[in-house]
């Protein structure tokens, strides 16, 4: 995850820097207006894919069989 710094003029989302990343990645925008249960949800959301990967792994596995 990487923090991108950027303003809305209210048609598009632009860019403040250059950014580096792949096409047609996925990117999230948080409003700095958001509750904090927005906030909380948007953050869980994007932990899921990195804790899939840690959790769904072989060794891990040893784990379920206790």
């Amino acid at each position: 995850m990487q923090t991108l710094s950027a303003h809305f003029d209210g048609k598009f989302i632009v860019l403040g820097e250059p950014a580096q990343l792949k096409p047609n990645a996925r990117v999230t925008v948080l409003a700095p207006d958001a509750d904090d249960a927005g906030l909380a949800d948007a953050c869980a959301q994007l932990s899921e894919p990195v804790f899939q990967q840690i959790w769904d792994n072989p060794l891990d596995a040893d784990y379920d069989r206790l």
